[in-house]
C-alpha cells in the first residue's frame, strides 16, 4: 500500500513534468513559426512599397533618385532615368547631385552647433563679426537664419568671384527693410553665415561640416563643390522643354559658398535627418528652436515647418531636390537632375509618403 501511494504521486509528477515539456517545446516551435511568419509579412509590405513606388517612378516620367526610410529601415533606395542621357549612364542610389539650398539646413546646423560650444549666439548683432556691415549693429545672427535680415543680393558681374569681393559689394549697399520686419527668402543670407561659422570655428566651412556633420551623420557620399573641383558629382543637369532634354548651363560654384555648394546622395540626406532629429547633431531643445517657424513665414532655421513635417528644398540649374522628415519618423530624399517645370516636386515627396505609409 505504501508503494502504491508513491508511485501514484510519482506518476503524476512525471506526466505533468512531461506536458510542461511538451507545451514548452511547442511553445518555442509557435513562436520560431510566428517570427519567421512575421519577418516574411514585414518583407512582403516592404515589396510591395517598392513595386507601387516603382509603378509611380514610370507613370510620372521620374529622372533621379529617391530614398525612403521609417525608422532605421530602408522602406525605398532605387534611381531612375539616366544621369547622362548622352552616355546612356543610368540613375542609382548611390549617384551624386548638387543638393541646392537644401545645404543651409546644414549650414544652420553648423551655426547652431557653434552657439552650443559657446563660440557664437544667434542673438549676436553681425557687427560683432563684420564691424562694417550696414545696419549690423540691428541684423542678427537669428535674421540671417530665418532670412530676415533684409539685406539685398548683390550684383556680380564677373564668372569667378571671390567671397571678399562679394562681401564688399554687400558692405557698400544698402539694407531693404529693417530686421525682422519682413520675410525675404535670400541665398545671401547663408553666404554670410558660411563665412561667420569660418571666422568663429576656425577653419574652412566645408572642413568643419565635413567633421562636425557629414562625419557624425555618416554621410560617407557627400562632399562640396569647389572651384578647383566644380563637378565632382556624378550626374548631368538637364533642362526639360517640351519633349526634349536640353544640357544646362553650368553653375556658378563661387555664388553657392554657403547656400548651395554641397552634393550628395539620397540616402546620405535621409541620414543627415535622422541624426538631426535623433540629437546627433545638435541637442532636442535646439532642434525644437531650429524648427520653430517665424512670426512671417513657415520658415524656421534653415527649414521649412508645416505641421506633420519639416523639409527644404533646393534648385539649381539642371537639378531639383527636396528633403521631408515626417512626424511618424519617415524620411523622403528626392534627387532630380532634370529640370522641369511641370513637375511638383512638393506633391511628389507627398505622393511617396501616401504610397509608402498605407502599403
Amino acid at each position: 500500500m505504501k508503494i502504491k501511494s508513491l508511485i501514484v504521486p510519482l506518476l503524476a509528477v512525471i506526466m505533468g513534468a512531461s506536458q510542461t515539456g511538451c507545451q514548452s517545446q511547442y511553445s518555442q516551435q509557435e513562436r520560431i513559426v510566428s517570427a519567421k511568419s512575421g519577418h516574411r509579412a514585414i518583407a512582403q509590405k516592404q515589396a510591395n512599397i517598392a513595386w507601387k513606388i516603382r509603378d509611380y517612378i514610370r507613370s510620372n516620367d521620374i529622372n533621379g533618385s529617391i530614398a525612403i526610410l521609417k525608422g532605421e529601415k530602408i522602406l525605398f533606395n532605387e534611381g531612375a532615368g539616366f544621369s547622362n542621357f548622352n552616355k546612356r549612364m543610368t540613375n542609382t542610389a548611390e549617384t551624386t547631385y548638387p543638393i541646392g539650398s537644401i545645404t543651409k539646413s546644414i549650414v544652420a546646423v553648423s551655426v547652431i552647433q557653434l552657439q552650443e560650444k559657446g563660440k557664437l549666439n544667434v542673438l549676436d548683432p553681425i557687427s560683432k563679426y563684420i564691424p562694417d556691415f550696414p545696419n549690423g549693429d540691428q541684423i542678427k545672427l537669428l535674421h540671417l537664419l530665418n532670412h530676415t535680415s533684409g539685406v539685398k543680393t548683390p550684383i556680380i558681374l564677373n564668372r569667378d568671384p571671390k567671397p571678399s569681393d562679394i562681401m564688399q559689394k554687400i558692405v557698400n549697399d544698402e539694407v531693404k527693410f529693417p530686421a525682422g520686419s519682413k520675410w525675404d527668402y535670400n541665398d545671401i543670407n547663408y553666404f554670410i553665415l558660411g563665412l561667420i561659422v569660418e571666422k568663429t570655428a576656425g577653419e574652412p566651412l566645408h572642413d568643419y561640416i565635413q567633421k562636425n556633420i557629414f562625419d557624425k551623420a555618416m554621410m560617407h557620399h557627400s562632399g562640396f563643390m569647389t572651384t578647383k573641383n566644380p563637378a565632382p558629382y556624378r550626374s548631368v543637369g538637364y533642362v526639360k522643354a517640351g519633349r526634349q532634354v536640353i544640357l544646362a548651363p553650368k553653375l556658378n560654384i563661387p555664388l553657392l559658398f554657403g547656400c548651395g555648394d554641397i552634393y550628395s546622395t539620397v540616402l546620405d540626406l535621409c541620414l543627415f535627418d535622422q541624426a538631426l532629429m535623433g540629437g546627433k547633431l545638435i541637442s532636442t531643445p535646439s532642434v525644437k528652436k531650429m524648427l520653430t517657424p517665424g512670426s512671417t513665414s513657415s520658415y524656421g532655421l534653415g527649414v521649412y515647418n508645416k505641421g506633420n513635417r519639416y523639409y527644404s528644398r533646393g534648385v539649381l540649374s539642371g537639378f531639383e531636390s527636396i528633403h521631408a522628415y515626417y512626424h511618424d519618423k519617415t524620411a523622403i530624399a528626392i534627387l532630380l537632375n532634370t529640370r522641369d517645370k511641370q513637375t511638383d516636386i512638393h506633391k511628389m515627396a507627398e505622393d511617396l509618403y501616401q504610397l509608402s505609409s498605407n502599403s
